[in-house]
């Protein structure tokens, strides 16, 4: 049995309500922002509580004031009683998710629960949810790129041209009318994971059978791919705070190397000021009705300058600390917002041309004797070094 968050108790024993009081839930074991972001709310004035498997690096943090262990490969009903334990220990203002498929079991907590789920466990649990990332009729075509699509194109929102596919020769069919090479998309999925570039037929045969369905809730809406014009670009990402539809703060920063290479997250990064990606961004987020951390992803296209919308992330992402390293300071709009005050702070970057930052653990991942290491700033937590040595010690890919 995973250990509970033991509850926060006010001076008088009844069970503290503060709106700067959080819940951080994740069930990746290997994941950087979940492992990063509590440093960064804590010294915002947020109180964070962490809920994750025993294993997982979040909880090397020393930042968090509470943790409470999941199993590391938890159903979803103990996922739902492990989650509804802390929830009623602690009472969060706020739940924030880590990972891909925290977020989407949230979500379906409140659009399409468990039918032997208490109601009044769901009802609880919802309304935390709701109020924690926003408008829930839009919850499915945020995370379902073949549901985003269209709306971002309505936005006048650039989205790469193509189709979303129902089969291989569905896709066959989109690729041979847009001219090769395609790029195959998966409609779950971020981080380059399950994406391939395609030069014929056969290739994209092979990247539609590759596809695998994606952990945790992710309903079908009978197009489990995208077929699209490949563009030969840069890819940019703007993490960025969002409350009630509005873009609170956000920043943009262009991959200037890859973990993994060569199209996977940044692990080094070049902030920079794009105003048509804000643009672009806000008019997204006000349209999902979206509320919380995310990180949308561009591919800004070689000679037009032009950015492609390739994908929202409705979470942190594992450069959402960096904000503050670059004076637009996420956590804090957070808090401030959390508070219901107005956030008085930077809403993007001040330059059009900001720094160039090594990402820890990514650029170290890519190549441990990688000189940028040294010869660019990075953001290496030595004050949380417990996580510092959980990244150095095993392999493999965190998001």
């Amino acid at each position: 049995m995973a250990n509970p968050i033991p509850a926060a108790s006010s001076e008088n024993g009844s069970v503290a309500s503060d709106p700067r009081s959080v819940l951080l839930l994740t069930l990746n074991i290997e994941g950087v922002a979940a492992a990063r972001m509590p440093r960064e709310l804590q010294r915002a004035g947020i109180e964070v509580s962490l809920l994750a498997p025993r294993s997982a690096v979040a909880m090397q943090s020393r930042f968090p004031a509470r943790k409470g262990f999941l199993p590391d490969h938890p159903n979803l009903y103990e996922w739902i009683q492990h989650l509804a334990t802390s929830v009623r220990a602690v009472r969060p203002a706020w739940i924030l998710p880590g990972d891909d498929v925290s977020l989407r079991l949230l979500m379906q907590l409140v659009v399409a629960p468990p039918a032997n789920l208490v109601p009044a466990v769901q009802q609880e649990l919802a309304a935390l949810i709701r109020r924690s990332l926003g408008d829930p009729a839009h919850y499915l075509d945020s995370v379902d790129k073949a549901l985003l699509m269209p709306i971002a194109r309505r936005l006048g929102v650039d989205v790469p041209d193509g189709e979303a596919v129902a089969d291989e020769d569905d896709a066959v069919r989109v690729a041979a009318d847009l001219g090769y090479p395609v790029i195959v998309r998966p409609a779950y999925g971020n981080a380059g994971r399950g994406v391939a570039r395609c030069v014929a037929e056969a290739d994209v045969r092979d990247a539609m059978r590759a596809i695998r369905p994606p952990m945790g809730w992710a309903p079908s809406s009978g197009h489990p791919a995208l077929v699209q014009r490949f563009i030969t670009g840069q890819n940019h990402n703007r993490p960025a705070l969002a409350w009630e539809g509005r873009e609170v703060a956000g920043f943009t920063r262009m991959s200037v190397r890859h973990y993994p290479e060569p199209s996977g997250p940044g692990s080094v990064s070049r902030y920079r000021r794009v105003p048509a990606i804000a643009e672009a961004n806000r008019r997204l987020l006000e349209a999902l009705g979206i509320t919380g951390f995310t990180g949308t992803q561009f591919l800004v296209e070689e000679g037009t300058g032009r950015p492609f919308l390739i994908e929202i992330n409705r979470r942190m992402t594992p450069a959402t600390h960096s904000g503050s390293l670059v004076g637009v300071d996420l956590a804090a709009a957070f808090a401030a917002c959390a508070q219901g005050l107005p956030w008085t702070g930077a809403t993007d970057l001040a330059k059009d041309e900001g720094p160039t930052i090594a990402l820890f653990p990514q650029e170290w991942m890519r190549d441990p004797a990688s000189p940028l290491l040294n010869s660019l700033p990075n953001d290496v937590p030595w004050d949380d070094p417990a996580v510092v040595r959980a990244f150095l010690d095993p392999p493999g890919l965190r998001g």
